[in-house]
């Protein structure tokens, strides 16, 4: 890893420790850990700089969020997604294979305006990515951010979140990944 990538990862640790610090002192006894996930639908820009070239790809892939969270106010924890990616139809992008996929691994936070109430949120999160190019490229690593704005509708004990959220990422090889990220879940609030 070069120095720049190691300052820039160690930024991002830096980040996600202040974030945390941040919320310290509020997370109070009525937060409890749970298992909450996505589907994403993404749009993928891949900005390929050194070759002056931009493509964008149709993506989809799972979101898992292992944090503290108290319903229909606030969430902070853990958050790992995948996300599938076909290159099929620009083969000609030296190093590059056809099925590509982009992992992240990072901390999110989810703050509903309303609280207690539903409704309209906000999720922002940093993360660690590694683009899987399943070429000759090998494994790009870099970092990213995400931010997004949804609706959870509350029915009783499930909650039905539909969210429209972007990532920038910046790769080794002088590579930008930028998405847009429409998604919904499905909470079992009370159950799991």
């Amino acid at each position: 890893m070069t120095k720049p990538a190691k300052l820039k990862r160690g930024i991002f640790i830096f980040a996600i420790f202040l974030l945390v610090a941040c919320y310290f002192d509020t997370l109070t006894a009525e937060t409890t850990i749970k298992i909450r996930a996505r589907e994403h639908f993404d749009r993928v820009w891949i900005q390929y700089k050194n070759l002056n070239r931009e493509y964008n790809y149709g993506g989809i892939g799972p979101n898992i969020n292992i944090w503290l969270e108290d319903p229909y106010r606030f969430s902070i924890g853990l958050s790992y997604s995948v996300l599938f990616i076909n290159n099929s139809e620009e083969p000609d992008i030296p190093d590059f294979g056809e099925d590509m996929n982009l992992t992240k691994v990072g901390i999110e936070s989810k703050i509903y305006f309303s609280p207690g109430e539903g409704g309209l949120f906000t999720r922002i999160g940093l993360s660690s990515n590694s683009l899987n190019t399943q070429g000759s490229a090998g494994k790009l690593i870099g970092t990213g951010g995400y931010l997004g704005l949804g609706w959870e509708i509350k029915f009783s004990k499930i909650g039905l979140a539909l969210e429209a959220a972007g990532r920038r990422i910046e790769l080794e090889r002088n590579i930008r990944v930028d998405t847009l990220s429409p998604s919904i879940g499905v909470h079992f609030y009370g159950y799991l």
